[in-house]
């Protein structure tokens, strides 16, 4: 297992590792809660550089990608961005991306197990297209500064420049020499910004950040507490929550990732199809348990005794589960049938009684309203 580039410096700050995309990520510092709510009070770094990171170049490029996702990728001009999905042409999830226009390239985020994939997807289509792809993977480091105090502590790095204000816009910048590009990223229920930083330069910038975000309450933390404030705030993980066995509409994508007006693209008639029809069979659904043991990802989710016929029927599973720290309960997220989403229904995980609600657990701001882009 390979190490990543700044393994020596988390290390003398205590950090625990774990494999991730094929590298020794920091899971934690110690106190994985304290960390999730140093992110909710304050703000957090966190090393991301194993997530994966693929440029298109090329004149063809924006034509190219519009094709392969879900979403708009024309209507998107430099410094803009968007979250979209790469489907089958049976509509079911290969992955999803977050989507960055720069000047003369699209940038693609991925989950570190799908970059290799995807890469070899667009490979297969790219003979009749000016495109080149590079995966930057290797030479692109990731940190990530999320939480309240973020926007102070990120002008104070990239001044005289603003930092990015609305989801997936981004920046380019150069403070003192280092080239980076800022994008805003709000996963964790918090403003956040990620910040795609060249290896080389990777440890300088974390110490900058430290030294200049340590008065406005800065701390590193671990992959632990970011996948527990996602949960939180009802993101879905491929890989995790979803994987090629879904529809995103199964995941509840549908007002973040697809555009139903963009026209033709991979497996767009049988989304269209499944539009005009309605309802999923099973969908995305939030629980509140009633204990304290939490569940593990594929246990089964049970009618109550209280859905008269249904008594024991296994009507779910179980995808993601953690002990919320900011709202001191076990929640989780699942699969669930169409005849048991409503919020306030009664189940039962692991033995436990539990309460069907809807996603996000927690919100800083108000949700996102309904549209069609």
């Amino acid at each position: 297992m390979n190490k990543f580039w700044l393994f020596e410096i988390q290390k003398t700050s205590g950090a625990v590792f774990e494999p991730s995309g094929g590298r020794e990520m920091a899971r934690s510092y110690g106190n994985p809660a304290a960390e999730h709510l140093a992110v909710r009070k304050k703000a957090g770094l966190i090393d991301q550089s194993h997530r994966g990171k693929l440029r298109l170049k090329g004149k063809d490029r924006t034509e190219f990608l519009h094709g392969m996702v879900t979403n708009d990728i024309k209507k998107l001009t430099s410094g803009t961005g968007l979250y979209a999905v790469f489907t089958t042409d049976k509509a079911k999830m290969l992955a999803d991306a977050r989507v960055y226009c720069l000047p003369d390239a699209l940038w693609i985020d991925l989950e570190p197990e799908a970059t290799e994939k995807i890469q070899k997807h667009l490979d297969k289509y790219t003979l009749v297209s000016d495109v080149t792809i590079e995966n930057l993977t290797e030479t692109q480091g990731l940190l990530s500064v999320y939480g309240p105090s973020s926007s102070e502590i990120i002008a104070l790095l990239i001044t005289p420049a603003s930092p990015p204000s609305k989801e997936y816009s981004t920046t380019s910048v150069t403070p003192d020499g280092v080239s980076i590009l800022v994008a805003r990223n709000e996963i964790t229920g918090e403003p956040g910004y990620d910040l795609y930083i060249p290896i080389d330069k990777l440890a300088v910038t974390w110490n900058r950040l430290l030294e200049i975000g340590g008065p406005h309450g800065l701390r590193p933390v671990g992959l632990d507490a970011v996948n527990s404030l996602r949960i939180e705030a009802g993101i879905a993980r491929y890989g995790i929550d979803m994987d090629e066995s879904n529809f995103p509409m199964e995941a509840g994508l549908e007002q973040r990732a697809i555009s139903y007006t963009k026209g033709c693209y991979i497996g767009q008639e049988t989304i269209a199809r499944a539009d005009a029809q309605g309802r999923m069979n099973k969908q995305l659904m939030g629980f509140e348990l009633a204990g304290e043991s939490v569940p593990k990802k594929g246990q089964y989710i049970l009618a109550r005794p209280e859905s008269p016929g249904t008594e024991g029927r296994i009507v779910g599973t179980v995808t993601s589960a953690v002990k919320s720290p900011t709202l001191g309960k076990v929640i989780a997220m699942g699969y669930l049938h169409r005849d048991f989403i409503k919020p306030g229904t009664e189940v039962s995980i692991a033995g436990q009684p539990a309460r069907v609600v809807s996603l996000p657990f927690y919100s800083r701001t108000p949700p996102l309203t309904p549209h069609r882009s």
